[in-house]
């Protein structure tokens, strides 16, 4: 595991923190990806959305 400076308050940092230890900031060398599983949720809600919007799309009277 190498180390990193922050962006923000220029201490060494673990590249794979989500945040600094010292000074709270987001860590933008993380490897692992900030926020996992947001990308299947964003994929369900597009599904979500489609369906619903074909549903009304069939149901309501022409």
């Amino acid at each position: 595991m190498s180390e990193v400076n922050c962006l923000y308050c220029g201490k060494k940092i673990a590249e794979d923190l989500a945040e600094c230890p010292h000074c709270g900031g987001v860590s933008h060398y993380q490897k692992r990806g900030y926020r996992a599983g947001a990308r299947a949720r964003f994929v369900l809600f597009f599904i979500a959305v489609t369906v619903f919007c074909l549903f009304f799309i069939f149901w309501l009277p022409r």
